[in-house]
């Protein structure tokens, strides 16, 4: 059997309907599966959210050089929805099917605690507050939960909150640790319910 870090969340799937409750080889199945799950949300909200492809149907610039201010032709629907939806997953669904069990905070705290990924040995570290906070900006997600709980407002703006409802809303990382905890606690038993759904 493969190592359960190299599965896809499918296999992982696959390996909690196929264990009996209590295993063990199950319990860490649901933890990676929900890891997974909270990587495809976050990789969405930073990534594809944005993408908004097309233009409407109509628009001064499509049919430039016709001497016309509309779409000219027929409108695809099929691929217009085609491109406009491409990035959309069953995963990111079931990533927002389990986010909506949770408190504003607990979703927070499990985005940001999940956002946090400690910096190998053979990656440079960001040196001075000035650098770090800039490389925050930039998309760098070497961070400790330190360092995501002191960035945690630019984060969660890049995550997709309002500027307003993403003030600092954890005093230390040891609350936002222990909150991320509490909202995985209760996520690992939905996704074991999900896996039963999910052929």
């Amino acid at each position: 059997m493969r190592q359960l870090e190299l599965m896809g969340i499918n296999q992982l799937l696959a390996v909690i309907r196929r264990e009996p409750e209590g295993s063990t080889l199950r319990a860490r199945a649901l933890r990676r599966c929900l890891d997974e799950l909270i990587e495809v949300e976050i990789e969405w909200r930073l990534d594809y959210r944005h993408l908004n492809l097309g233009h409407h149907k109509v628009s001064p610039l499509a049919g430039m050089g016709e001497g016309r201010g509309e779409v000219t032709g027929c409108v695809d629907h099929v691929m217009e929805a085609a491109e406009r939806y491409r990035h959309a997953c069953r995963w990111r669904s079931m990533a927002q099917a389990l986010l909506v069990h949770l408190t504003e905070r607990q979703r927070m705290a499990l985005l940001l605690a999940g956002y946090a990924i400690p910096v190998q040995q053979w990656a440079q570290p960001v040196l001075g507050d000035q650098q770090r906070m800039e490389a925050i900006k930039q998309g760098h997600r070497g961070l400790t939960l330190a360092e995501v709980c002191g960035a945690q407002r630019v984060i969660l703006q890049r995550l997709g909150y309002a500027m307003g409802a993403s003030g600092s809303v954890f005093m230390t990382a040891e609350a936002l640790r222990n909150s991320a905890k509490n909202a995985r606690k209760m996520l690992v038993a939905l996704v074991g319910e999900q896996a039963q759904m999910v052929a």
